[in-house]
């Protein structure tokens, strides 16, 4: 079960959903009691848009950890990610007034009030990190992620740096790097998609975003022509 789990997060770095979903599986069928893989699990449905199944599963977890705070987070994951509002800040609510609160409770709940005014969101990824222990890179990564969401870049770009230094070999970091610096229209860009583009070569999305990057670069150097 221990090494399938290790697999997952391998493949969930690399960004391949599906691989990472057969083995948090896997270790499911190793050992049915274990909450990580149970929580990636939905994690990686929701990964997927497999939003029905994930909240199936989401559910099945909750038989075996009634009321976990990350279980509930999760389904307010799903259903903000499904667009529906309304039930994702209901289980959000309903997680953070649990106990043995995790990090992922706090970055659901950034996701779920990302576009309120004032900082809450902010305010939730400061306690996710607060409390990431030995789970910080992983934090920073899926902080930079929620904050890409939200259009702060910026402060993305801050949590995503510190997130390739401590996970050099996650393509899904370095992508994830390239597209903020790209937003912003910074040159760093191609370097960090580059980077992902070289951990996996099979994944089309980095190779799209360099596209995009280089006909950009195109057109201001054409403009610069007529200035």
């Amino acid at each position: 079960a221990d090494y399938y789990h290790k697999e997952a997060i391998k493949y969930w770095l690399a960004a391949d959903y599906e691989l990472a979903l057969r083995n948090y599986s896997r270790a499911l069928e190793q050992n049915s009691t274990m909450f990580e893989a149970w929580a990636g699990q939905v994690l990686m449905l929701i990964e997927l848009g497999e939003y029905p199944e994930a909240r199936v599963w989401a559910d099945k977890a909750l038989g075996f950890f009634p009321e976990h705070p990350e279980l509930l987070a999760l389904k307010a994951l799903t259903c903000a990610r499904d667009a529906k509002t309304d039930q994702a800040v209901a289980y959000s609510d309903n997680a953070v007034g649990q106990d043995h609160l995790t990090p992922r409770v706090w970055l659901v709940r950034a996701e779920v009030f990302r576009d309120r005014k004032g900082p809450i969101a902010e305010g939730c990824i400061n306690k996710a990190i607060a409390c990431a222990g030995k789970s910080l890179p992983i934090v920073k990564l899926e902080a930079g992620r929620v904050l890409a969401r939200k259009r702060n870049y910026v402060l993305a770009i801050q949590h995503l740096k510190e997130a390739v230094q401590d996970l050099p070999q996650s393509p899904l970091a370095w992508y994830e790097l390239g597209c903020c610096q790209a937003r912003l229209g910074l040159p760093e860009a191609v370097h960090s998609l580059e980077q992902s583009h070289h951990l996996r070569p099979d994944w089309d999305l980095p190779k799209q975003m360099l596209r995009k990057v280089g006909k950009r670069g195109f057109f201001r150097g054409l403009l610069g022509l007529w200035l």
